[in-house]
Parts: C-alpha cells; sequence; structure tokens
C-alpha cells in the first residue's frame, strides 16, 4: 500500500502535470479534427423531394453523405409570423438531422415583387434598389439555430452588374440594380459604392444574428470587392466557365481578404440540365478538394441524383452515385492535409476588379425558349453603369489568361456565355495553369513571395502594390509582364510598341502591348508548365498536378505526399 507521503507527492505531480496533459490532448485533439475534417460537402435542395412539411428528404441525404444543404428559400407564403414560425421550425430540423443549412435567397432575383400577407415587399428596397432581405424577426428567428451557417445571395454580382436581367427577360423595361446606383459614377467611385452596399447588407444580417453572408456569382468578379466587404465568396464550377479560372479569381480574393472559400458545382449549361456529365460531376469533386476549398456542394443535383421508388424509398442515379462513392469512399480514402490557406502560387494576375469577365455590345448566349432560339445579350455595363464599359485596358487580363493556359481560354471571354468566342469550342471545365492566382490593385508583399510571374492588369494598381512588385523584381528576380501603364518611368521611357524587356536587379521587366501575342508566349514559356495539367503548391513541399483528360473534362490526381 501507498503511505501517506506518497500518496501526497503523487497528488501533487498530478495537479502540476495533469493540466498540462489536457493541453497536450487537447492540441493533438485539435490538429486531428481539421486536419479530418477541413472540408464540408453538400447540395442544394433544387429538386430534392420530400413529404409536405419536410425540408429535405432525410434517406437521400444519408445516401449522399453530406454534411450541410443550401436551401433555397421560395419567399414569404404568410405572415411574418407565419414566416418566423417557418423558419425556426427549419433550423430546429436540420440540427434534429445532424445537418448544417445556408439559406439560399435567389427567389428574389426572378421576382419583380415578394410581398407577403402583411403587406410587406421584400425585395423593394430605398433608392430604387431590387434586393431580397428577411425582415427582422424573420431572420432572427432563423439565427437562433447553430444549424444555420448564414444566408447566401445567389448571383448578387450579376444582378448588380447586368441590372438585373433575370427580370428584363420577361419585362425589358425593368433595369434595377442590386446594391448601388453605379450610373454616371467613375470606376472608382462605382467600385466603392458597390462594396458600401455590400458592406451595409453584411452588417443588417449580422446585426440580426446571421453568422455568415455569402455571395454565390455566376461571372468571376466582384470576389474581391464582396470579400472586402465581408462576404464570403462562393465561386462557380461547371456551368458556362472554366471551374480552375473561377476558382484562382475567388482564392486570391480569399486569400487577401481572409474569407473562407466556397464551391458551387453546377450542373446548368446555358438553358440545359443537366448540362455536365457524371464524369465532369467526377472531375470537379475532385478539383474543388484538391484544389484547397472548404466546402462545396453541387446544384440542382436532386433531379439527376436519385429516383424515389413508390415505397417511397430512393434509387441512386449515376450522377448520384458518382457523388455518394466521393463522399463515403473517396474523401476518407485520401485525407487532405491542408487548405487553400497553405495555397503558394507562382502565376499571379493583378488587376482593379472592374467586372469585365468578357462581356460586350453584341455579345450574347444562345438559349431555347418554348421552342424558339433566344440571344440573351449580356451588357456592356461594368458595374452596372451605362457609362462604363470595356475597354482594350479592361481586357488585358483575360488575354494574360489566354497565355497562360496555353490558348485554351479565349483572348476575349473568360465564359462560353460569350457564343460567338466559344461556339466552335465544347465545354471544358479546365485549362492548363501553372498554379496561378488572381489580386486585386492593392495586394501587398507577403501574398506574392512565392509568385515567380506577374501580369500587371486593367485600369490602376495601387502604389504600393507597384512598389512591392519592383522591390521583388529587384531582390528576387520576378518577371512582370505590363503595359507601359504600370512600367517603371525610365523603361517606360524607352518604349515605343510591340515587346521590349528590360534588366532590373535581379529580374525583369516586360512591356507589352499585347498580352497574348505569340512572341509574349514564347518568352513566358519556362513559367507556363505542360499543356495538359494544372498544378497547386502548397506549403511543406506539397504539390497536386492534376492531369487533364483530352475533352477536357476529367483529372487525374496525382500528390507528392
Amino acid at each position: 500500500m501507498l503511505k501517506k507521503k506518497q500518496i501526497s507527492i503523487i497528488a501533487v505531480v498530478y495537479h502540476l502535470l495533469f493540466p498540462m496533459f489536457l493541453c497536450m490532448s487537447a492540441t493533438v485533439w485539435g490538429q486531428s479534427m481539421s486536419q479530418g475534417k477541413n472540408f464540408y460537402i453538400g447540395i442544394d435542395n433544387t429538386g430534392d423531394k420530400c413529404k409536405s412539411g419536410e425540408f429535405f428528404n432525410s434517406e437521400a441525404m444519408d445516401s449522399l453523405g453530406v454534411d450541410f444543404v443550401v436551401y433555397h428559400y421560395h419567399g414569404p407564403t404568410g405572415t411574418v409570423k407565419d414566416e418566423v414560425e417557418k423558419m425556426k421550425a427549419l433550423g430546429e430540423s436540420f440540427a434534429k438531422k445532424g445537418l448544417k443549412v445556408i439559406v439560399n435567397t435567389e427567389c428574389g432575383n426572378w421576382s419583380e415583387s415578394l410581398v407577403d400577407k402583411d403587406g410587406n415587399d421584400w425585395v423593394k428596397q430605398p433608392d430604387g434598389l431590387h434586393l431580397f432581405k428577411f425582415p427582422h424577426d424573420v431572420l432572427v428567428s432563423l439565427n437562433q439555430s447553430n444549424a444555420v451557417w448564414g444566408i447566401q445571395y445567389d448571383e448578387l454580382e450579376h444582378s448588380q452588374i447586368t441590372r438585373n436581367v433575370s427580370l428584363t427577360i420577361e419585362n425589358p423595361s425593368i433595369k434595377v440594380v442590386s446594391l448601388a446606383e453605379t450610373n454616371g459614377m467613375t470606376f472608382t467611385e462605382a467600385d466603392d459604392a458597390v462594396c458600401k452596399g455590400a458592406k451595409s447588407l453584411v452588417a443588417e444580417c449580422k446585426a440580426d444574428g446571421t453568422n455568415n453572408v455569402f455571395s454565390e456569382n455566376v461571372w468571376p468578379v466582384l470576389y474581391h470587392n464582396f470579400a472586402r466587404a465581408g462576404m464570403i465568396p462562393v465561386y462557380k464550377q461547371m456551368k458556362e466557365g472554366w471551374s480552375n479560372v473561377w476558382a484562382a479569381c475567388a482564392m486570391g480574393a480569399c486569400l487577401q481578404y481572409d474569407k473562407d472559400l466556397c464551391a458551387c458545382l453546377d450542373l446548368w449549361n446555358h438553358d440545359v440540365f443537366p448540362g455536365h456529365s457524371a464524369a465532369e460531376l467526377r472531375g470537379n469533386l475532385y478539383f474543388s478538394y484538391w484544389a484547397g476549398a472548404d466546402k462545396a456542394y453541387v446544384e440542382a443535383i436532386g433531379n439527376h441524383t436519385y429516383a424515389l421508388k413508390d415505397d417511397g424509398h430512393i434509387v441512386l442515379k449515376e450522377r448520384g452515385k458518382v457523388f455518394s462513392d466521393f463522399t463515403h469512399k473517396y474523401l476518407p480514402a485520401n485525407p487532405r492535409p491542408y487548405t487553400f490557406r497553405d495555397y503558394q502560387p507562382e502565376i499571379a494576375i493583378i488587376r482593379f476588379d472592374d467586372t469585365d469577365w468578357g462581356q460586350a455590345n453584341h455579345v450574347y448566349s444562345i438559349w431555347a425558349n418554348e421552342g424558339d432560339t433566344l440571344k440573351l445579350y449580356w451588357p456592356d455595363w461594368l458595374f452596372g453603369a451605362y457609362n462604363l464599359n470595356r475597354s482594350d485596358a479592361s481586357e488585358e487580363w483575360i488575354r494574360a489568361w489566354n497565355t497562360i493556359t496555353h490558348g485554351w481560354v479565349k483572348k476575349n471571354s473568360l465564359s462560353w456565355a460569350n457564343y460567338e468566342a466559344y461556339k466552335d469550342m465544347p465545354h471544358r471545365s479546365f485549362a492548363p495553369a501553372n498554379a496561378p492566382i488572381v489580386y486585386d490593385q492593392t495586394v501587398t508583399r507577403k501574398y506574392l513571395e512565392t509568385v515567380k510571374l506577374v501580369f500587371l492588369c486593367g485600369l490602376q494598381i495601387s502604389r504600393q502594390t507597384i512598389s512591392d512588385v519592383t522591390d521583388l523584381v529587384r531582390e528576387k528576380g520576378l518577371t512582370v509582364v505590363t503595359s507601359v501603364r504600370f512600367a517603371p518611368e525610365r523603361f517606360a521611357k524607352r518604349y515605343s510598341d510591340g515587346i521590349k524587356e528590360f534588366k532590373d536587379g535581379k529580374g525583369r521587366w516586360i512591356l507589352t502591348d499585347d498580352m497574348a501575342s505569340d512572341e509574349l508566349k514564347n518568352r513566358l514559356n519556362p513559367f507556363l508548365g505542360h499543356e495538359n495539367e494544372i498544378i497547386y503548391n502548397f506549403k511543406g513541399n506539397r504539390t497536386v498536378r492534376m492531369e487533364i483528360s483530352p475533352d477536357g473534362n476529367e483529372l487525374q490526381i496525382f500528390k507528392n505526399f
């Protein structure tokens, strides 16, 4: 038996060491948890078949293996009090199931008015703005549940820069913006006004207890503006865009402004649903995961994921099987020891985001409408202002993308929504690129330390950014491609046209009037990687090589860790 003195010594040692043990255990447990669950996968509920009064099909969620649902709210059907009770029930339903939910407000984009039975219009806002907003009591009720991750504004940048084209389709006289009336402003004023409108929206939502305000964007623009305003960017994969180009834009915004990175894998392709194959869905699931996204969900998956049997049970279809295999088999077998926060880019495009993605006068998509062919035009209203239009300078970054993707991205558009630009090319999800990123005009040196090649593009770059880039040229051998506008004065004076290269310390400046010229591509070839690969580098000497299939829609993943 232990003597009293021995017991006392043990007690002292216990009291001294046990807190330390707890701290160590918590640290190890925390690391294990973060490494084991640094990626959340979900679906949006469009097409989800469930019983009346339910918010999701429980068996379908289990079969698919989802962590969260993007729930489409379809507008008020009763009084504010009725909607308060509905939102309370929604949160309780998801909490009981152990699922998280993001409430999507896209219904406002397609509704000229949304009036509840108390007479409140939820989309018509002061100063002529058109933007969905939950009444105070409804939003407070929704946010009582810890199952609710936040509110999602779907296609918010789209409704601003097209002046709500979703409404214009039915009524051409409607041309309303969502965040700020920018007409008559300068580019800088419009950028500030849109950001101010987004900040105000975030503040209103958070004042009523909203944890996060997400913005799911159609086009690869305004990620930085919205992140600066406090929103969490949600970028598109598939749809009518290049998945990894959109990702590079959103990743830059999230790194610069310390936001989570979310991906929406959208099965729509123009007016075709599903417009992307099961194999392409698999490739895009792999991409969102290995590129380091925090959350990813598949939009509009319900109708082509599972079928309801007569007994109420479900049978997974082809795309559902791909999704279920990814969640139940692939993810557990392939742990990811990083997130996008560990990304070490090699090629950076720096630009003032003027919202130009390749739209202009006479740019359109082809859609089918009740048997007829419809040309859906994308107006040349940057920031949604009639007086702010595309220019050679605003399109420089698109031409830079053409260069760094070995010519796959077209010189005048990033999207198949520009029909004339891409009419001869079947949709491809992936373009070859060697560790790319897109930053805005205020990016600082700490985000550029691993970068080897920089493109300075667009209408303006901050003095601090130019200074930091100049230092990196001289000190670390950075190569910069720029128009004469952003070049050091001593080099600009010696430039006339074409391409001219200037040594500067360990690095060099390449001045050009065409960021997609063959001569420029030849000079930059050592930076550009292989024509069928996407490369991502992460801290800890981790590299992911994604080999692109011949049709551009599937990926084979190779890891060095």
